[in-house]
């Protein structure tokens, strides 16, 4: 049974996704708690979607900082009760390498450790029908450690196009982890959308999305039935196209593979014992 007022976590809820998908909540009486970086733009969400007096809160988190997620990660645990969705909308595309404190490139931390380490220390909110929705793409870029890890060989369109298939063979390989704890791992494409993320694209590509983009409004309100609607309830291992399940790319249906990336990335991001 869903909550009457359900609570959903909303991870990069200042971009359009995110910040539509806030808002189709609120109408629809959730309690959501929103989080992106600390900025004016955070708090200006929560007020437009009307604070407190509407169930709306904000925890700060930098998804490329593993302390930062860690520091949200136990606010939002110190307050208590079930979380019925996290869904992990955040992603960025930098056109230049980045390295975090962590030692990790921005756009890999951002779009991928941050989520993954995010989720896991969620983990006993979630347990009893909580759903993770992350929000990816039929990305079929085939994945090397070793070169997302190296300067020399940094290309921009090839690192957010692994950061992707990295968020599909997460989600696969957590549905089968979280079978225990009753959690459901779904994976979401939205399309593109008209938002600020490909501003650091070339010209063209940035021209050609902006050609085929479409308004968030109706990914937002699929990615809420997936969310919190009775008929995706039992849904865990599936990847959809607004609320149509479609089939991810050969290359990330690899379960050994998956397991071996979900094993190798809890040891880069130094996940503590707990998690799925």
């Amino acid at each position: 049974m869903v909550a009457l007022h359900p609570t959903v976590v909303v991870s990069g809820a200042t971009g359009a996704i995110g910040s539509a998908t806030a808002a189709v909540l609120a109408r629809r009486g959730a309690r959501v708690i929103v989080l992106s970086r600390p900025s004016d733009r955070l708090n200006a969400l929560v007020d437009r979607l009307g604070g407190d007096d509407n169930r709306i809160s904000s925890v700060p988190v930098d998804l490329s900082s593993m302390s930062s997620v860690r520091a949200g990660a136990r606010e939002i645990n110190r307050a208590g009760g079930h979380i019925d969705a996290l869904l992990n909308v955040a992603a960025v595309f930098l056109r230049d390498y980045n390295k975090t404190s962590d030692g990790f490139e921005l756009m890999l931390a951002t779009n991928y450790f941050g989520p993954f380490l995010l989720t896991n220390l969620l983990r006993d909110r979630l347990v009893g029908g909580g759903r993770v929705i992350t929000v990816a793409a039929p990305s079929n870029t085939r994945i090397d450690m070793e070169r997302l890890f190296a300067k020399k060989r940094f290309d921009a369109l090839h690192t957010f196009g692994a950061t992707k298939a990295l968020d599909l063979m997460f989600t696969f390989e957590l549905a089968r982890r979280a079978k225990r704890w009753d959690v459901m791992s779904n994976a979401f494409h939205p399309g593109l959308v008209r938002s600020e993320l490909m501003r650091e694209a070339a010209r063209p590509i940035r021209f050609l999305a902006g050609l085929a983009s479409g308004s968030a409004h109706r990914p937002a309100q699929d990615l809420v039935e997936l969310a919190i609607s009775p008929a995706h309830a039992g849904t865990t291992g599936w990847f959809f196209k607004g609320t149509r399940r479609i089939d991810p790319p050969k290359s990330a249906a690899d379960e050994a593979v998956q397991a071996a990336i979900w094993q190798r990335t809890a040891e880069l991001v130094e996940m503590e014992i707990g998690g799925f």
